[in-house]
């Protein structure tokens, strides 16, 4: 069987450590955990768990600590994966079971936030010399995977593996600033790869740098335009959803923009939903509706081989919201009351929504008298 080790960078992570820790237990054969300056009990977690710590010092390069980790390795093969991550295998397996051992690497199922859909990320790869990561923040070794896979002739593979983040939930202020001199640095040095544009853009308006971010943004797009591929497009596609909620949060019209994107990206869920509740602004009720039917279709556990997660309430709870405001514009109101229960249904409050269904209800009466 295939030997898997798991290799992580951390600092002060005995929030989450456990926790992935034990999602790890008995899948892999092997953990290979890099501290990079912890002060809580962090280390002592990890090596209660039997990983093997190896201590650096922290360079501000996210690349550098995790390939100290890879020389570490001894197992066929690396799921990179962080504290604040938990893996699951189908059918509770070693991780192993799950891999091909003939392919250089493999892509999970990786959901990025709780509460989102999946989408593919490398995250398993052969014991290898030639992998290593490049890149100060957003750490990556997919240019060399693919182009050792051509000159190899390796095949590439999927797993069903997934790995759930946890890390964007709650407040994320202390990761903004840090991030926020990296994003420059690693923007500056290589220009070309969108997601770094991204990332500053939305970190810059995380902290009131609003003109900064849209600057970033539009730099992110051309670099969409100079170097296309279906990862730049996806990539380009999260700043044109910024850029429209910044535009209609000012009053401005988004949808050039919206088109712009869906033009690139047509099922980029989250810029059709965001077109429909720009064109309700615009008085089309009927084409938002509409929208809403075909938001509502989508299964969103189908949505898990693309290149872009969703809030699933796109597909639930916000999907009824938006039914329901372009039918009670319709005049439809009995369909409205029931868009607004569905949401309310689904949502973590639902007292709005149940105050608007019973105003539906109630223009519902009113028009059948």
């Amino acid at each position: 069987m295939t030997s898997i080790a798991a290799a992580m960078i951390v600092r002060d992570e005995a929030r989450f450590l456990p926790g992935c820790l034990r999602s790890l237990h008995g899948k892999v054969d092997e953990i290979v955990i890099v501290d990079t300056g912890s002060r809580d009990a962090t280390v002592a977690i990890a090596e209660a768990a039997g990983a093997r710590v190896f201590q650096v010092d922290w360079a501000d390069d996210f690349a550098a600590a995790r390939n100290r980790g890879l020389a570490e390795v001894t197992a066929d093969w690396v799921l990179y994966i962080d504290a604040d991550e938990r893996l699951r295998v189908p059918g509770d397996r070693p991780l192993g079971d799950a891999i091909d051992p003939r392919a250089l690497a493999a892509t999970v199922r990786f959901s990025p936030k709780t509460g989102y859909t999946r989408y593919r990320e490398w995250r398993l790869f052969r014991r290898d010399a030639r992998l290593r990561f490049a890149g100060a923040i957003h750490e990556t070794m997919v240019p060399l995977i693919e182009a050792i896979a051509a000159r190899d002739g390796l095949p590439l593979a999927r797993t069903a593996v997934e790995i759930d983040h946890l890390g964007y939930d709650g407040d994320q202020a202390a990761k903004h600033v840090r991030n926020i001199p990296l994003l420059r640095r690693g923007s500056a040095t290589d220009p070309g790869r969108v997601y770094l544009w991204y990332h500053l853009a939305e970190s810059l308006c995380a902290v009131g740098e609003v003109d900064e971010a849209v600057r970033a943004g539009y730099r992110g797009l051309q670099a969409a335009r100079e170097s296309p591929s279906d990862r730049q497009r996806a990539n380009a596609s999260l700043i044109y959803q910024m850029l429209a909620r910044l535009a209609r949060e000012r009053g401005d019209d988004p949808r050039a923009l919206i088109a712009e994107g869906l033009a690139a990206v047509p099922d980029d869920h989250a810029l059709r939903l965001m077109r429909a509740r720009a064109g309700l602004d615009a008085g089309d009720a009927a084409g938002a509706l509409a929208i809403a039917a075909s938001l509502l279709a989508i299964d969103p556990d189908a949505l898990c081989d693309g290149l872009l997660a969703f809030d699933r309430r796109i597909f639930g709870e916000f999907a009824h919201d938006l039914a329901a405001i372009a039918a009670f514009r319709l005049g439809r109101f009995d369909a409205a009351c029931l868009h607004f229960d569905a949401a309310a249904a689904l949502a973590r409050d639902p007292l709005p929504y149940r105050i608007k269904a019973r105003a539906a209800e109630a223009r519902a009466r009113q028009a059948a008298s």
